[in-house]
């Protein structure tokens, strides 16, 4: 996003002979050292061979604008500076970030061979499509929301004449059921030009990031460097898609709202009509588009040929422990619920290796979900028949949802969460917890659930069986197992299942066509696993083991 800078909006004299106590007139501007240079500093940068590469830019150009989403400081180690571009996990990165993170990625690219001829890129042409798209759509719902607050001022008018007309063939002791109406439908038009203009202000909000985000990068295009760009329009499809969940809620919450009166054809005294509300789908929809990466060419991720046993997660010696369910927020942290009377729990370990703090629910906690691209998880209560929603970067409760049945599976999506339970039931609900629709897909519990976004279904566990639902409930897939299926899915999409009952961990490709047993109990210690799950690099995989008492992580094996 193109921001004011303060420093530069204040004061116009060279960055490096400030550092001296000089007061010199700055007259250039590097924009990958991010300084301003006066005339001989600009010189004395250019002589160096590292600074060729540099792009030096006349000061008077960018005016006070710096472009900090641009800025080559990694998120992950402040300190050091982004050089590096992973084709595998399409992420730009710094040189501390590699050993730990991109080992074993195979096209790890230097920045600048990376961003070389970013502007004639599939990237820059999709991400610019991708803003004008989201501009349209934005100042199409902000006048459709004005549309619709000018026909119901209109409507306001025609019901009034209405009113009033009824009112004439009457007696002068109506006065009070006049004055009762007129309040009713001031009291309605009230209600809904809040709630319009609340949204106005919304949609507004959502339309400026969308514009800056676009007048950003049209300035890096003319007065940036490839560096910046590059790392910008990368950062940008982050803030598309988070503008794009935004308007896909506020279309989602945005009703057309009508007024109308029914006039009484035969007038009683005490009362002389009636106003009523309709309510439909707004007009305005939006539809995402997929992402074209840069002229990078990507190499297809390898798949898991084998498990080695790794180490036991160290746990609270003192818990009384019945592990259930097991999950990863974006920033790494593992997520354990302990579905147990003494100690209902959900137990967080950063870094995915140490205790960091944990959660106690008035009830026993089941399954747990993290919503991707956010930092909430939400977490089955099934006795309480709600669900929890937890803030994995604050580490705090949020809002307790009730969902109206015994809840047990979770899983979730970019913009929705779907809960399952008992009597076959799914439920569909947005990331505030508001319930959007029911879906039943049989009578069995459903204790187990994967959301599969690529193809927009659900894998769902039950007693003794695996099946895959489309999101309207009907069946695509279904296979017999033995117990109640836990289910994992790695990078490829392939599922990994098993049955509480067995001591064996079972790999199915996504097409539910070939199936091969990945880890037993002879070779690597499974014994009655009942949750599983990667974290974000497919590097490890996460069982709890031993009958729910211990979690046993496994190193993944190319």
């Amino acid at each position: 996003m193109v921001t004011l800078n303060a420093e530069m909006a204040t004061s116009s004299f060279c960055d490096l002979c400030s550092e001296e106590n000089k007061s010199s007139l700055a007259t250039n501007f590097c924009s990958d050292c991010a300084e301003r240079l006066c005339t001989d500093c600009t010189k004395s940068h250019d002589r160096f061979k590292a600074f060729k590469a540099h792009h030096v830019i006349d000061i008077s150009t960018i005016a006070s604008y710096i472009p900090l989403s641009a800025k080559k400081i990694c998120t992950v180690h402040p300190d050091m500076l982004t050089d590096y571009y992973c084709t595998a996990h399409e992420i730009v990165c710094c040189r501390a970030c590699i050993p730990k993170g991109h080992r074993k990625c195979e096209n790890v690219l230097l920045l600048e061979h990376a961003s070389k001829d970013v502007k004639k890129s599939a990237l820059f042409t999709d991400v610019m499509l991708q803003i004008n798209h989201l501009v349209t759509t934005l100042n199409d719902l902000h006048d459709n929301r004005e549309s619709n607050l000018q026909s119901l001022l209109k409507t306001k008018s025609v019901i009034t004449k209405q009113i009033s007309t009824v009112k004439s063939r009457l007696l002068k002791q109506i006065d009070d059921v006049e004055r009762d109406l007129h309040a009713e439908l001031s009291s309605l038009h009230r209600k809904h030009e809040m709630e319009i203009c609340k949204q106005k202000e919304e949609i507004s909000q959502v339309l400026n990031n969308v514009k800056e985000n676009d007048i950003e990068i049209e300035f890096l295009k003319n007065h940036g460097s490839n560096n910046q760009l590059f790392i910008s329009l990368h950062q940008q499809v982050t803030n598309i898609k988070i503008a794009e969940a935004s308007v896909l809620q506020m279309i989602s919450y945005s009703q057309e709202i009508e007024i109308t009166y029914d006039e009484k054809k035969d007038v009683k005294l005490e009362c002389f009509g009636s106003l009523s509300e309709s309510v439909s789908s707004c007009q305005v929809q939006y539809k995402t588009k997929k992402f074209q990466q840069a002229q990078i060419m990507t190499q297809p991720t390898k798949q898991i040929a084998g498990f080695e046993m790794g180490a036991e997660l160290q746990s609270r010696k003192w818990y009384p422990y019945c592990l259930k369910d097991i999950c990863v927020t974006g920033d790494n942290k593992l997520l354990l619920t302990n579905y147990s009377g003494i100690h209902p729990k959900l137990y967080v370990y950063r870094d995915c290796t140490d205790y960091e703090t944990e959660f106690t629910f008035s009830c026993y906690p089941l399954c747990v979900a993290v919503i991707p691209g956010t930092d909430k998880a939400a977490v089955t209560l099934p006795n309480d028949k709600s669900i929890q929603f937890i803030n994995t970067k604050k580490m705090i409760k949020g809002d307790t949802v009730n969902v109206g049945f015994t809840c047990h599976g979770i899983t979730a999506g970019h913009d929705r969460i779907y809960v399952g339970g008992e009597s076959g039931t799914i439920k569909t609900l947005d990331t505030n917890g508001n319930i959007l629709n029911t879906i039943h897909q049989g009578s069995g519990v459903i204790d187990r659930m994967s959301y599969d976004d690529s193809g927009e279904q659900i894998n769902v566990g039950c007693l003794n069986e695996l099946i895959c639902i489309n999101l309207d409930g009907t069946h695509v897939y279904s296979k017999d197992i033995s117990g109640t299926s836990r289910i994992a899915r790695d990078e490829q999409g392939n599922i990994y299942y098993c049955g509480h009952c067995e001591s064996t961990i079972w790999r199915m490709s996504s097409d539910w066509k070939n199936n091969e047993e990945m880890l037993n109990k002879d070779n690597h210690g499974i014994r009655s696993p009942y949750g599983m799950c990667f974290n974000n690099e497919f590097t490890k995989l996460f069982v709890i083991n031993k009958n729910s008492k211990s979690v046993f992580v496994y190193n993944c094996k190319y």
